[in-house]
């Protein structure tokens, strides 16, 4: 018994002192929180939803370039394919997405060969033609008419390859060697025409053929007509492989030059959009802002009360043709008459002669023949052939026109 007690003592003196059976924190704290979270449970949601997107965003964000054409681009729009091949064949392949640092390179490397891809027209002519005197040679992939002035004058835009399936396959048609070698080509884009054109389009032919590949006379400048010839996702294609890195690895240094929005040139300051107008825009305006004025006050002052008319007028159909006949003899309008007056009668015939809605003037030009007993060659003259060219010649057609229609459906 002593033994039960001393150990319900300290359970007793626990019971007592109110210690053992309370939770941490007061009561009223508690419930002001849960009122809390009640409260402003719809902006707390949105802020995790906010930081789970941006933690998603940032934990997928792929850690290579996606530019097209980069060399650091494993996607199929990115060529790192060829230039890791170029890499392997000893061709010293730089990078670059700056001006600066392409003509750095240019200039620490005297007659390398410059890749130089602007899609979007970043580049100003004096940059593009810093880059030309700066380069040894310049491959350029699917130029436009500005870059190719500053590059390669002597080359022509030609406009772009047809969508036909078959005209993907373009043959060398030159004697150019990297052409040779390359032997067929699979790949879409633009043609040019220049001093050396190769792979001309289907149906392009003789001294003026356009093709996606050209040159000039010493090969300073080569132009490819199509970004697929180096995309690793068509640099595998036919001869695509053999033109890319002859035309690329024809020098041991190959500046890969990408230019970007910072390549830009800062303007002076903003430009005033009134100075780029004639000086007789300012006066036209005041002029129009003055006219514009009479005319308001002109046609704002009040007209008198409102007049009620009773509505609807009705207007017998009788009356309408016969207004409508007279609009096309005061304007001489024979062969608009006469269209109407053609396409009304094929449209009766052939809902009598119940041919489809889907006839073609063929099939109620026979069905007109056979109901008529008349031969073909006469109803088709008399329903498609004809053509009045005077009112007189009009009135008789009609007529004619009118005793075709009786004999046909009179049967």
């Amino acid at each position: 018994m002593s033994r039960v007690a001393s150990e319900a003592a300290p359970a007793g003196s626990i019971d007592a002192s109110g210690s053992g059976n309370e939770e941490s924190g007061p009561p009223g704290a508690r419930s002001r929180f849960a009122a809390w979270l009640r409260r402003h449970r719809v902006p707390l949601l949105l802020l995790l939803l906010l930081g789970a997107v941006a933690i998603a965003s940032v934990w997928g964000r792929a850690d290579h370039d996606t530019t097209a054409l980069s060399p650091a681009n494993p996607a199929p729009d990115g060529a790192m394919a060829a230039a890791e091949i170029l890499a392997d064949q000893g061709v010293d392949v730089q990078h670059h997405q700056t001006m600066a640092e392409a003509q750095a390179a240019l200039e620490d490397n005297p007659g390398a060969t410059l890749l130089f891809l602007d899609p979007a027209g970043f580049l100003t002519g004096e940059q593009r033609q810093d880059l030309a005197d700066a380069a040894g040679r310049v491959v350029l992939v699917e130029p436009s008419f500005e870059q190719l002035a500053d590059f390669a004058p002597q080359i022509r835009s030609a406009g772009l390859l047809p969508e036909e399936p078959d005209s993907h396959r373009l043959d060398a048609g030159c004697s150019n060697e990297d052409a040779e070698a390359a032997g067929a080509i699979e790949a879409g884009g633009k043609t040019y025409r220049g001093p050396v054109t190769c792979f001309p389009a289907p149906g392009s032919e003789g001294s003026d053929a356009a093709g996606s590949y050209a040159a000039t006379t010493g090969g300073s400048a080569v132009v490819l007509g199509s970004a697929d010839l180096i995309a690793n996702e068509s640099v595998a294609r036919e001869g695509n492989a053999a033109l890319a890195f002859r035309t690329l690895g024809s020098d041991d240094t190959l500046v890969w030059y990408q230019a970007g929005p910072f390549d830009v040139p800062p303007s002076e300051g903003p430009a005033d959009p009134f100075s780029l107008l004639p000086a007789w825009v300012n006066p036209l305006l005041f002029w129009l802002l003055l006219v514009a004025g009479a005319a308001a006050f002109w046609r704002g002052r009040r007209l008198g009360p409102l007049m009620e008319e009773p509505m609807p007028v009705i207007v017998h159909a009788a009356e309408t043709a016969e207004g409508r006949a007279r609009l096309y003899q005061d304007s001489q309008a024979v062969a608009h008459a006469a269209a109407t007056l053609r396409a009304a009668a094929l449209t009766r015939l052939a809902a009598h002669l119940r041919v489809g809605p889907g006839a073609g003037v063929d099939a109620v030009t026979r069905a007109t023949a056979n109901a008529s007993g008349r031969s073909y060659t006469e109803t088709d003259h008399l329903l498609n052939q004809r053509l009045p060219g005077t009112g007189a010649e009009l009135v008789r057609w009609a007529q004619d026109l009118k005793d075709l229609e009786e004999e046909a459906t009179s049967s």
